[in-house]
């Protein structure tokens, strides 16, 4: 499956405050990265170094290496962004959006953006950490 992991599931599987579900998030996806597949763009990456530690930091860039590379967020294109913000979305939650959009990520998983499932229409789903587990 297709993912894109918001950066509050990487900061609480590998910073200083855990969440466990995400903690079992991350080792179900080393574990098995072979039927997974990880999607991320630079602002992801720079929120989470924000709030990593350097020693931490580098263990989510350890993580980072076995999936995938960086999508820069230019690259994402700006209808794609301009339409979500149409719907009201504030600008960083809309490139969040956009980029889900633009990979074909069939999830967003997060622990912050549930009100992004109240619209109805998304092309992916909006999933915590624990709704992928139980999923999978």
């Amino acid at each position: 499956m297709r993912l894109v992991l918001d950066a509050n599931e990487y900061i609480f599987a590998l910073g200083f405050f855990r969440k466990e579900s995400c903690e079992s998030l991350l080792k179900l996806l080393i574990d098995n990265f072979s039927l997974h597949s990880i999607c991320i763009c630079r602002t992801i990456v720079e929120e989470v170094r924000a709030n990593l530690t350097p020693k931490e930091f580098h263990n989510f860039v350890k993580f980072i290496n076995i999936f995938t590379s960086i999508d820069e967020d230019f690259l994402i294109p700006f209808e794609l962004g301009a339409k979500y913000e149409t719907k009201g979305f504030k600008e960083a939650d809309a490139l969040i959006a956009a980029y889900t959009e633009w990979v074909g990520a069939e999830a967003l998983v997060t622990e912050n953006r549930h009100f992004l499932s109240n619209h109805p229409n998304l092309p992916f789903k909006v999933l915590t950490a624990k709704e992928y587990l139980n999923l999978i």
